[in-house]
């Protein structure tokens, strides 16, 4: 056999040799792949945006106060309504999902009924002589607050003045404004 020197090339020349050299070389492409497939990426982490406190929504159409409100996160399109004084008489409120969530930017827009015609009321209504039904029909009055004007006028007579609304439970300042307009005394 002779020696190798400095700079001999080793001859790959025998069958076994390149076996061997095959062998080595797939070896060596597995263990890679087997690192790369086991070794874990970065971990992912999901970003949530902070939850808001607050949103803004625009009311417009059948309402008796458009504009723009911020309301509570987590706030449904009847609270926008409420907001903005409630529904018109000529709202159709039907037409809406009121427990629909707002998202910050909505616009919330209360169609008129088909039949209904102009929001104007032709003539005031008369409080001492409305029944909760028509009285339902002003902004702002549910059934519960028609229910009490009734009952407080069935209990101390025909309201003398329609600042005397003042004197029903849940009637404030704000909401007789919003009343003086629309209702009357005869």
């Amino acid at each position: 056999m002779r020696s190798r020197g400095r700079g001999a090339r080793v001859r790959w020349d025998r069958p076994e040799q390149l076996v061997t050299l095959g062998a080595l070389a797939a070896a060596l492409v597995a263990a890679v792949a087997l690192l790369a497939v086991r070794r874990p990426g970065p971990p992912v982490r999901l970003i949530e945006p902070a939850p808001q406190e607050q949103v803004v929504v625009q009311v417009d159409g059948e309402v008796v106060r458009p504009g723009l409100y911020r309301l509570a996160s987590g706030s449904r399109v009847r609270d926008a309504v409420d907001a903005a004084g409630g529904f018109s008489p000529a709202a159709d409120a039907a037409a809406l999902n009121l427990a629909r969530l707002l998202r910050d930017g909505d616009r919330v827009t209360v169609p008129a009924r088909a039949s209904a015609g102009p929001a104007v009321r032709p003539a005031p209504l008369d409080i001492n002589t409305a029944g909760a039904d028509q009285l339902e029909t002003l902004p702002g009055i549910g059934p519960v607050l028609a229910r009490r004007i009734v009952e407080f006028r069935t209990r101390h007579g025909p309201f003398r003045r329609v600042e005397d609304l003042l004197q029903v439970q849940g009637i404030g300042p704000r909401l007789l404004e919003r009343l003086r307009p629309l209702v009357t005394v005869r």
